[in-house]
């Protein structure tokens, strides 16, 4: 796995105490989902955008993330 940045890492740990990650993400995807063209290939993603944007929605009102004991 990849390393991130102190300053990502440090927006991400906010999001989750502030209980909004699932949604902060789920609204990042559909932003990019309303920006995909109309060909055959991008409807198909933007469908699949849709169901992931549908799925954060729902982790979002009955889940939140606690980090790992070590």
């Amino acid at each position: 796995m990849k390393k991130i940045s102190k300053k990502r890492r440090e927006s991400l740990e906010f999001h989750i105490k502030v209980n909004d990650y699932f949604v902060s993400l789920a609204t990042f995807l559909d932003l990019g989902r309303q920006g995909l063209g109309d060909s055959t290939l991008d409807r198909s993603f933007a469908e699949c955008l849709g169901r992931t944007v549908n799925d954060l929605m729902y982790l979002q009102e009955n889940y939140r993330i606690t980090k790992k004991g070590r």
